[in-house]
C-alpha cells in the first residue's frame, strides 16, 4: 500500500512539472511573436521609388514640390518633412529654395508615405548656358546649335521668368539654358528675351541705313519695326550722311516708338576711319565702294555703310559691308593664308561697326540684308554664305497653328532669292500687321514675294503683345503659308 502511495505522489508530481513546463514553453512564444512586426516594417523602409525628374515648382507653406518625370512627362507631387535631404550637384547639402525650375534632379521617396526621402541635383545632366543661336523642328525631334543637335519633344519642359510656357515661347534672340542628359534635352530655361522697336518718320531716310547697337544693320524702309534683345541702344539713323542718334531702352516683350523724324536737318556728318592689316607684310589692295584707297593713312567718310574688298596675293579675299557712324572707329583686318589647292571663295557679308573685330573672322550679317545690300549697291557678285542648321522650313500642324520650328540661324542665302518665283502666305492671327525682315508687308491675311535664307516675321497689333518668329524658306519656286497663333492682349 505504501508503495502505491508513493508511485501516486511520483505520478502526481511527474504530471505537476510536465504542466509547469509545458507552461513555460508557451510563455517563450510572446517574445518571438513581439519580434515579427519588426520585419515587415524594415522591408516598408526599403520600398524606395527613384526617378530622374525636372524640377518644376515648390510652395514652402505646403512643403511639397513638384516634378516631372524626365522620361515620360508625367508630372507628380510630392511631400518633404524635415528628414528630406537637399544637396546640389556636388553631394553638398542645401535647401529647396535653391532649386530652380528646370532643374534636372535625381528623386528618391518613399513609396508608402509619398515623402521625398532625398532630392539632389543631377551631377549627370548638362548644363549649356547663354545659348542665343538655335533652330528647333518639334515635328522632326530635333534642338540644333550648329553641327551641334539634341532632341526635343513636346515632353520637354520651356520655362520663362519661373513660370512654365508653352515651346512656340522660343523666338529669335532669346538666349536660353539648355538641361538634359545625354542627347536628350529635358528643360529650356529663357535668361532673356527681345523686345521691337517701332520707327516712325522714316519717310526722310528711305535708302538710307538705320543701325541699332553694333550688330543690328538694316536698309531703312517706309514702315518699320525692329526685333532686338531686351537692354539699352544708341539707334543711329543715316541717308547720305545725314541723320542722328537716340537713345533708346528696349523691355521684353514690349514695343518702344522711335520718332526720327526730327533728325532730317541735321548736317551731313563724317567719320574717319583708321585700318590694321594683320599680318603687317601682306600688302594687301584695299577697296570701298569700288575705289581704291590707301589704308595706311585716316580715311574720311560720310556716315553710311560702305562695301569692302580686301585681296592680297596668298590670302583669302575679303568681301564685307562695314558701317561709318561715330567720329572715329577701326577696322581691323585680319587675313587668312591660302592653304594647298582649295578653291578661293568670296564671302561677302552683310554690314557690320568697325570696332576692332577681326573682319576675316566669322561675323553675324543681319538677317535679310544681304539682299537688300545687292540692290542697294547694284552688285552682282555670288553670295556664299554658311547655314547653322539643317533644320528646314516650319510646315503647318493640321490644327492650323505654326508649328514649333524656330531658327536662329544668322546666316542667310538671300543670294538666290532671284531664282525663287515663289510667294509667302501668312493666313493667321487675322487682322495683325506684318512685318518682314523689319518692313512692313500688309494686313493678315497678306502675301508677299519669297525669298531663300532665314528671315524675321513680326507681327503686332494696337492693344495686343507683338510676337517674333524665324523661318528658315528654301530655294524653290513653291509657295509657302503659315498661320501663327493668336497675339495675347497687353
Amino acid at each position: 500500500m505504501q508503495y502505491k502511495r508513493i508511485s501516486f505522489v511520483q505520478i502526481i508530481i511527474i504530471c505537476f512539472c510536465l504542466f509547469a513546463a509545458g507552461c513555460a514553453y508557451q510563455k517563450q512564444e510572446p517574445a518571438e511573436v513581439l519580434q515579427e512586426p519588426e520585419k515587415p516594417e524594415a522591408s516598408e523602409d526599403q520600398l524606395e521609388a527613384r526617378d530622374i525628374a525636372v524640377f518644376l515648382s515648390c510652395d514652402t507653406n505646403e512643403r511639397t514640390v513638384r516634378l516631372q518625370t524626365a522620361s515620360n512627362g508625367r508630372s507628380y507631387e510630392v511631400c518633404y518633412n524635415d528628414l528630406t535631404d537637399f544637396s546640389d550637384r556636388y553631394g553638398k547639402a542645401s535647401v529647396v529654395q535653391l532649386f530652380d525650375p528646370g532643374m534636372i534632379v535625381e528623386v528618391k521617396l518613399s513609396v508608402h508615405s509619398k515623402t521625398l526621402i532625398s532630392l539632389k541635383q543631377s551631377a549627370d545632366a548638362f548644363i549649356l548656358r547663354d545659348v542665343s543661336r538655335f533652330s528647333y523642328n518639334l515635328n522632326r525631334g530635333v534642338f540644333s546649335m550648329g553641327d551641334d543637335n539634341y532632341r526635343i519633344t513636346e515632353k520637354t519642359a520651356v520655362f520663362k521668368n519661373g513660370v512654365r510656357v508653352k515651346t512656340d515661347e522660343l523666338s529669335s534672340g532669346d538666349t536660353l539654358t539648355l538641361q538634359g542628359m545625354n542627347r536628350d534635352l529635358y528643360s529650356i530655361i529663357i535668361d532673356s528675351g527681345n523686345g521691337h522697336i517701332r520707327l516712325a518718320g522714316t519717310e526722310y531716310f528711305i535708302g538710307g541705313w538705320v543701325q541699332v547697337g553694333k550688330e543690328l544693320i538694316k536698309p531703312v524702309t517706309e514702315e518699320m519695326i525692329l526685333d532686338v534683345p531686351e537692354g539699352e541702344y544708341d539707334v543711329v539713323i543715316t541717308y547720305h550722311g545725314r541723320g542722328g542718334t537716340k537713345h533708346v531702352a528696349v523691355e521684353r516683350g514690349k514695343e518702344t516708338s522711335l520718332d526720327v523724324s526730327d533728325l532730317k536737318g541735321e548736317l551731313v556728318k563724317y567719320g574717319r576711319l583708321t585700318f590694321t592689316v594683320l599680318p603687317v607684310d601682306a600688302d594687301p589692295v584695299i577697296r570701298l565702294n569700288g575705289e581704291e584707297i590707301d589704308y595706311q593713312i585716316p580715311q574720311e567718310m560720310e556716315y553710311g555703310v560702305y562695301r569692302l574688298e580686301v585681296d592680297a596675293e596668298g590670302y583669302m579675299p575679303i568681301r564685307e559691308y562695314i558701317s561709318v557712324g561715330q567720329e572715329m572707329a577701326s577696322v581691323e583686318i585680319e587675313l587668312q593664308e591660302q592653304t594647298g589647292t582649295s578653291e578661293s571663295v568670296s564671302s561677302e557679308k552683310a554690314p557690320r561697326t568697325p570696332s576692332g573685330n577681326s573682319a576675316g573672322s566669322s561675323s553675324s550679317p543681319a538677317d535679310g540684308a544681304i539682299s537688300a545690300l545687292k540692290d542697294y549697291f547694284a552688285s552682282t557678285t555670288t553670295t556664299t554664305t554658311t547655314t547653322s542648321s539643317s533644320v528646314p522650313a516650319a510646315a503647318l500642324s493640321t490644327s492650323g497653328s505654326m508649328s514649333s520650328s524656330v531658327s536662329t540661324s544668322s546666316s542667310s542665302s538671300d543670294g538666290a532669292s532671284a531664282s525663287s518665283t515663289g510667294k509667302l502666305y501668312i493666313d493667321a492671327p487675322v487682322g495683325a500687321e506684318v512685318y518682314y525682315d523689319g518692313s512692313y508687308k500688309g494686313v493678315v491675311p497678306c502675301s508677299f514675294k519669297k525669298t531663300p535664307g532665314t528671315h524675321v516675321i513680326t507681327l503686332r497689333a494696337d492693344g495686343y503683345n507683338t510676337k517674333t518668329y524665324t523661318l528658315t524658306l528654301d530655294n524653290s519656286s513653291e509657295n509657302e503659308t503659315y498661320s501663327f497663333g493668336a497675339l495675347t492682349e497687353e
